[in-house]
């Protein structure tokens, strides 16, 4: 299957690049979550944890095929990621949210922010009322092209912690309690329970510079490194597509 991700808009991020390593492990819920603290924080690159615990909201975006799902499950190289992440409570007014595209090439990804206007999430959300956001938050041309292709597929919610190593080169982040909910754009109903996944993830954020390195941290961790979507994994979770 072919990325989505047309030539013009490769060219207009790849001008802006700041491409980074983004290594992810999923620790199966047999792991407690002081026990992963533990293994982050006793690693020997003296990592310490920094900012402080908080709520992170997602809804994602994706064409009616499902192009960048079934892109991320084939790995193509070059394939992109839209949603927009807020923190704090998951419905209601929600202030500062912020659109990302997320960019894999390979290896390596990059991300590119975008502030957007307030909105109102709850049963009256639609995607219209989603595309008017986009249209009055002074994106990019490019940029608000790219949504206009896109509807919501998915709202995810989940806890994070973040954590700094010594020499300020390498960052974990540790999310748990995830949610997955179905958002469709026309209908909803919040009310029904959310799908649960109890598994962990641990991130190893870096720069490109600084993959020599990164082994000898990934080494010390109880669990393997491994290919892990949050979008994939909740889109099977709330989805079954025909076999």
């Amino acid at each position: 299957m072919k990325t989505n991700l047309t030539g013009s808009e490769f060219h207009f991020l790849d001008k802006q690049q700041n491409f980074r390593y983004e290594r992810k492990f999923t620790a199966p819920n047999v792991f407690r979550l002081d026990e992963l603290e533990n293994s982050v924080k006793k690693n020997t690159f003296l990592f310490r944890e920094v900012f402080h615990e908080r709520q992170v909201n997602n809804i994602y975006f994706d064409t009616a095929a499902y192009n960048d799902y079934f892109d991320n499950v084939l790995g193509v190289s070059e394939r992109k990621k839209i949603r927009i992440r807020w923190y704090g409570n998951t419905f209601g007014d929600i202030k500062k949210p912020v659109l990302e595209i997320k960019i894999k090439k390979g290896l390596v990804g990059d991300k590119w922010s975008y502030q957007l206007k307030s909105f109102k999430l709850d049963n009256d959300f639609t995607n219209t009322t989603v595309q008017d956001v986009f249209k009055a938050s002074n994106l990019p041309l490019p940029i608000l092209e790219m949504t206009k292709m896109v509807s919501p597929t998915l709202l995810n919610s989940y806890s994070r912690k973040y954590f700094l190593s010594a020499n300020n080169k390498f960052r974990i982040t540790l999310d748990f309690n995830l949610l997955y909910h179905k958002i469709d754009k026309q209908f909803n109903n919040f009310k029904f329970v959310p799908a649960k996944d109890e598994n962990k993830i641990i991130e190893l954020k870096y720069g490109l510079s600084d993959d020599t390195y990164a082994s000898a941290i990934t080494t010390q961790f109880p669990f393997r490194l491994n290919k892990n979507s949050k979008y994939v994994n909740g889109v099977n979770s709330i989805k079954q597509f025909p076999q």
